[in-house]
């Protein structure tokens, strides 16, 4: 993903995977060599965000790990008292 907002830790070499937009979705394509990477810090917290993101305008968070496939659950906002 080229995004100049983005840290180092998400150039791909580091961050073992690589984040592209399509349309609504976000795919995340891990190196099969390094399947858990997208479960680490920082970027399990990063994904959740840009899945609670999208998902306010009807987007998505797809993390592909070799054949097995993932959708990133956006976090519930927490009830107004």
């Amino acid at each position: 993903m080229t995004d100049l907002e983005l840290g180092a830790e998400w150039d791909p070499t580091v961050a073992k995977m690589m984040v592209y937009g399509q349309g609504k979705q976000l795919t995340v394509l891990v190196d099969p060599d390094h399947p858990l990477s997208w479960r680490e810090e920082p970027y399990a917290a990063q994904l959740g965000s840009w899945a609670t993101a999208a998902a306010d305008d009807g987007g998505y968070v797809i993390v592909f790990v070799g054949d097995d496939v993932h959708k990133i659950v956006p976090a519930i906002p927490a009830a107004k008292a």
